[in-house]
């Protein structure tokens, strides 16, 4: 008879749109982190560090984000959901372009 044996492995998918996810999650919230200590230890000394690993940080947030939205946008049947999800998407993007290089 065959029998199934508890010890092998069914091959895994090595990469998904959750993985990506979680991962870009935890650096957003690595440099979040390190923006904040940067920011508490130095105060007023380097505060252009804090700033750029704050913005790495928000950067990532964002794009995470707006992936997320555009998830729950394809389960709807209506088509201005996804509309008004990249009217957003892209205000957001310009916006946070400008806010950077000003």
């Amino acid at each position: 008879m065959a029998e199934k044996k508890n010890n092998e492995r069914r091959p895994s998918q090595s990469w998904s749109a959750t993985k990506v996810l979680d991962c870009l999650a935890y650096f957003a919230i690595a440099f979040i982190a390190i923006a904040l200590i940067l920011r508490l230890i130095f105060k007023k000394h380097s505060p252009s560090v804090a700033a750029a690993f704050q913005s790495i940080g928000e950067a990532v947030a964002y794009i995470i984000c707006i992936w997320l939205g555009f998830y729950w946008t394809r389960r709807k049947k209506n088509i201005w959901w996804f509309i008004c999800w990249l009217v957003a998407s892209v205000l957001i993007v310009v916006i946070y372009i400008f806010a950077l290089s000003a």
